[in-house]
């Protein structure tokens, strides 16, 4: 016989029900509003289904111990409420999806640089490229939500979404995606872990009480085993710690302050270089990491290389790899300013004398 749900648990899920159902109804009547639903309408929706859903729960506790109403029902139906509202929201959002109501950003704005673009920006430019993509997270957040609407598919469906819907929340925290879609996201994921949660008893049999029948490699010793088992995560590791592009970070190599630098004057084998001439074979920008990149005039000519400085003897050698056979090593003397560097040296066979102010990244208009 199955156990008796408490009070807390009962009342939980009533709220929680009536919350995606208002929310998903809510959404649903923003279509119909120009502005969208106005948020005094919001809050008192609200908080009536907040209210409703509490003055039900006490109301079904009291009729459950004098035990004139069917429990088991009762929850059934409440839990039934609260699959079809998260099964609405999973069909709303994969839909917009499908109809490219998400992920829509100007074309103009794909002009703007890079680094002049939000966080949010990044996010729907990075998705907006490929709508094959979209189409298949707007159809599995559909297939998801419909198998919630069926007993025996719910856990399925259930599986299927917790990983889209973790994704979505990390994606909205991380990206600074605004507090609505978030808010949604999380209540959704509440919603899909309740009926996980369920399941907990019968998961759990499943998962570690019951018998094993895959066949089991026998080792002599234990220890070798488990050491066997670890070399997974080991072994990769050490392979990505013998990395030498990992040298800024790891072995704490002497670096040149990073950031954007504007070439401010420019000499060539003593000649002095007008910066704001158009010649493509003009330094304009200077950009320095754990990687040094110079660009020309000509936004597609950049040369990449890595660097090594000498903090004791303010020496920088910098080798390019691509463009591929570009021989011309930059070697010179660095002086170190606030937010000024000189570079003093030869660049192939020909001296140079850059002077470079850091800049800020452009902004978006």
């Amino acid at each position: 016989m199955e156990k008796k749900k408490s009070f807390a648990q009962n009342a939980f899920a009533c709220i929680l029900a009536s919350i995606v159902i208002g929310g998903a109804f809510v959404r649903l009547a923003n279509r119909f509003f120009t502005y969208g639903v106005p948020p005094i309408v919001l809050a008192g929706t609200g908080v009536l289904m907040i209210i409703s859903s509490t003055i039900f729960s006490s109301v079904w506790y009291r009729k459950d111990k004098k035990g004139t109403i069917n429990s088991t029902r009762t929850l059934a139906w409440v839990q039934g409420l609260l699959a079809y509202g998260l099964a609405l929201e999973m069909c709303l959002v994969g839909w917009e999806k499908i109809f490219h109501l998400q992920f829509i950003i100007p074309i103009g704005k794909l002009d703007y640089p890079f680094s002049s673009l939000s966080l949010t920006d990044h996010l729907w430019a990075f998705f907006g490229q490929s709508y094959s993509f979209i189409l298949v997270i707007g159809f599995i957040q559909i297939f998801g939500g419909v198998l919630l609407l069926f007993g025996r598919t719910r856990l399925v469906g259930v599986f299927i979404l917790i990983p889209v819907l973790l994704n979505i929340i990390l994606l909205d925290i991380f990206y600074e995606i605004e507090l609505g879609p978030l808010t949604l996201a999380v209540t959704l994921f509440i919603g899909v872990m309740y009926f996980l949660l369920t399941e907990y008893h019968r998961l759990k049999t499943f998962f570690f009480n019951s018998k094993n029948e895959l066949p089991t490699i026998q080792f002599k010793s234990h220890a070798f085993k488990n050491l066997l088992k670890l070399s997974v995560v080991i072994v990769p590791l050490i392979v990505i710690l013998t990395n030498k592009r990992l040298a800024p970070y790891v072995y704490n190599k002497t670096q040149l302050p990073k950031g954007r630098y504007e070439v401010r004057q420019l000499s060539i084998n003593d000649k002095n270089i007008d910066v704001r001439d158009c010649r493509d074979s003009i330094v304009t920008m200077v950009y320095i990491e754990h990687d040094i990149v110079l660009q020309y005039h000509e936004v597609d000519k950049r040369l990449f290389g890595e660097y090594i400085y000498d903090d004791q003897t303010k020496q920088i050698k910098a080798v390019w790899h691509y463009p591929l056979n570009r021989n011309d090593t930059l070697k010179a003397t660095v002086t170190n300013k606030e937010n000024e560097l000189i570079f003093d040296g030869t660049m192939g066979a020909s001296k140079i004398r850059m002077e470079l102010l850091k800049a800020d990244p452009p902004k978006s208009p």
